[in-house]
């Protein structure tokens, strides 16, 4: 379920001759990879170091999805995003699937579904999210972390997606999520049929 592409397992064009760091901050870190090609030419590359994270698609029933509305510092404005988070140092996939929905929503899933895994922004960051849909949901109380300002809100999944799709630029994680999960949730709706 959460392996590594498989293409990675092909023979790199490059060769990667050095790793330093150039920044560490709370939660990321700037790297510089020295990679050499096959004739002796060095290349470097910015690489911002993240991590595994998980976005979570919270389906109170097949037709109602939760999603946030979350006050974002680093783009200065509020923005609608499925429950999202990083998966912390020696974190279970799964544990973090259920600490970052009830730390964003208050809701506590009795069902997880994998549905894909996706590099965000592959051409200088190495981050990973892995999707999810969470459903048979019950309220135990939200815990934000510190400096989270957060909002709540249930719609129906063809409501959600349409506020994502006019939000210009909008939260790549939640349109890809909200896509998914609509897919997935025809395809159960067509095999019942």
């Amino acid at each position: 379920m959460f392996v590594k592409n498989k293409l990675s397992l092909e023979k790199s064009p490059l060769k990667k001759i050095d790793v330093k760091e150039i920044c560490r901050g709370r939660r990321v870190v700037l790297l510089q990879k020295i990679f050499e090609t096959h004739d002796g030419e060095k290349i470097f590359k910015d690489v911002i170091n993240f991590g595994e994270a998980v976005a979570i698609i919270p389906m109170i029933d097949d037709d109602h999805v939760v999603l946030i509305r979350q006050y974002r510092a680093p783009i200065e404005r509020w923005i609608h995003e499925i429950p999202a988070g990083k998966v912390e140092s020696g974190e279970d996939i799964i544990d973090a699937v259920k600490r970052e929905l009830i730390e964003e929503t208050g809701y506590m899933p009795k069902e997880i579904i994998y549905l894909k895994s996706i590099y965000t922004a592959p051409g200088y960051s190495d981050e990973i999210i892995h999707i999810f849909i969470a459903k048979d949901l019950v309220y135990v109380g939200s815990k934000p972390e510190k400096g989270e300002i957060i909002e709540t809100k249930i719609y129906r999944l063809s409501d959600a997606i349409d506020i994502v799709l006019k939000e210009d630029p909008s939260d790549v994680k939640t349109l890809v999520g909200l896509l998914l999960a609509k897919e997935n949730l025809k395809r159960i709706i067509d095999d019942k049929s």
